[in-house]
């Protein structure tokens, strides 16, 4: 790469030298590599002025091997201690770069002895913090650097919900929703637990942020389910985080804010109703993301068509009203299971969902989204990912999202270290199989319990096609609903008229 010759640049160059001589050497050590500062400055964050900003362009052997496709920012601080609101501070300027910078990796620099220790303690995969400690007798130790630290990465390995730079494909489903959003249609989301819902409603709040979309996502499995009515306890949150939300969003929260912490339905739903009316004046929007929603119906416990908890549908009904009376409210359901849209009664009164929410699937990751997200994820982690391996890890997971990310995982574990190019084959795919399958067994009887918990015809059905794929059939057009919605969780396939069970089931 050539070094850089514009007067601009070399003159913010020599600035950003005269306050951090080290400068010089890092710009020796990255030019010995084929790689070159094209950025340099100050910070303007208040505060933090005394600090500098660099960015990187790596040549194009070292962005091959450690996944670069953007300028890489350096940050140096003055400080001998270095604090954590200085740590904070790199990652807001990491966040707000004008120019186009790799969002989760940044070098920092400062005469802190124990700035490794403290970086190593604040640093997350979503910002990954790599302490620029160079060593001037060795030629390659920027290149053991950054594969000390990126090697190192798992980012395959999620146990919570992933959003933003960590979400991949469902680009179909998240436009749909977003266009529910302003057509104000209620929707539902449904489908196998780890399949990745809660994902989609905080990719969604995401991608709503910059629409004036006041957001609120509700955890329902953190209250009492059904037979204890759970409504107070829901109201009460909802009016909270409704407050708390506004507030954020520095507008109008006055009519909430005099309710009682535990009010009526009809109180939140008008108070609610008045605000959205300001609201409306400004181009303002509130979307309620009900997540679990399954733990409203636990069909196990109580009979979800004429039980005694008509306290739940009136909330329901409650927030179709507003929906239906106001131009910028929605909600969004989601969980394993439909029947809180599907069933024409809910706990003794006309369900208020019933043909009026629709219903959407999340299925399996398709092949293509599949090869994206371990294509794009393994780059960031310096690995080169073969066709043959990525037929393996679909073939293995069936696409499940969860079992894909965890299979991948499994398999970067096993990768070697010491090398220049990682590379994943279907070999080094196929190696890690069995132990893989044995680990996460665990995780797919659950998957399947939880299935049973709340479908109780389907896990008969379940069990039938398990036993005879003939009896399956002969039961199959009398059980349709059942077997639309094995199908519709990706639990079952049908092949011109064949059921067999998916790669999730055979995995148990």
């Amino acid at each position: 790469m050539a070094a850089p010759q514009h007067p601009d640049l070399l003159a913010n160059v020599e600035r950003v030298g005269g306050k951090y001589p080290v400068l010089r050497d890092h710009i020796d050590a990255l030019r010995s590599l084929g790689s070159q500062v094209v950025y340099a400055g100050f910070c303007r964050q208040d505060g933090f002025r005394d600090c500098a900003i660099v960015h990187v362009r790596f040549s194009g052997a070292i962005e091959a091997g450690f996944g670069f496709t953007r300028e890489v920012m350096i940050f140096y601080s003055p400080h001998e201690d270095l604090q954590g609101r200085t740590f904070q501070a790199a990652a807001r300027e990491l966040g707000g770069a004008d120019r186009s910078v790799t969002p989760d990796i940044f070098f920092m620099w400062s005469p802190d002895r124990r700035l490794q220790i403290k970086l190593n303690d604040w640093s997350r995969p979503a910002k990954l913090a790599i302490p620029l400690l160079i060593d001037d007798e060795d030629e390659l130790s920027l290149i053991t650097l950054l594969r000390d630290y990126i090697y190192a990465r798992d980012l395959f390995y999620m146990t919570t919900p992933v959003y933003g730079a960590s979400f991949f494909g469902r680009r179909t489903l998240l436009q749909s929703m977003r266009d529910d959003v302003f057509n104000q249609r209620v929707t539902g989301v449904f489908g196998l637990r780890k399949s990745g819902k809660t994902s989609i409603l905080m990719q969604l709040k995401e991608e709503l942020q910059e629409d004036k979309v006041v957001t609120v996502l509700m955890d329902l499995e953190a209250f009492p389910s059904p037979p204890e009515d759970p409504t107070d306890d829901i109201v009460g949150d909802l009016r909270r985080r409704l407050i708390a939300e506004l507030k954020a969003h520095k507008l109008r929260t006055q009519e909430l804010s005099q309710l009682q912490e535990r009010p009526s339905i009809l109180d939140l739903k008008n108070a609610l109703q008045a605000i959205l009316k300001h609201l409306h004046k400004d181009g303002h929007r509130i979307l309620l993301l009900l997540d679990e929603i399954e733990y409203l119906t636990p069909a196990d416990r109580i009979d979800i068509a004429e039980g005694d908890m008509p306290r739940i549908a009136q909330l329901l009904s409650a927030l179709r009203s507003i929906v239906q009376e106001s131009e910028n409210f929605t909600f969004v359901l989601s969980g394993l299971t439909s029947a809180i849209v599907e069933g024409g009664r809910l706990y003794g009164r006309p369900n208020p969902l019933f043909s009026w929410a629709k219903a959407v699937y999340v299925k399996p990751l398709e092949r293509e989204e599949a090869d994206d997200l371990a294509s794009t994820v393994g780059g960031k982690m310096g690995i080169q990912i073969e066709p043959g391996a990525l037929e393996a890890l679909h073939e293995a997971s069936g696409g499940h999202a969860y079992l894909y990310r965890n299979l991948s995982s499994a398999v970067v574990q096993h990768l070697p270290t010491d090398v220049f190019q990682r590379t994943m084959t279907r070999a080094s795919v196929l190696t890690e199989l069995d132990d893989w399958k044995s680990r996460v067994q665990g995780n797919i009887e659950e998957m399947v319990q939880h299935v049973k918990r709340y479908y109780a015809n389907e896990a008969v059905m379940l069990d039938v096609l398990m036993d005879s794929a003939a009896d399956f059939k002969e039961l199959a057009s009398s059980e349709h609903v059942a077997v639309r919605r094995l199908k519709d969780l990706g639990l079952i396939h049908e092949h011109d008229g064949e059921f067999e069970v998916s790669v999730i089931l055979e995995l148990v």
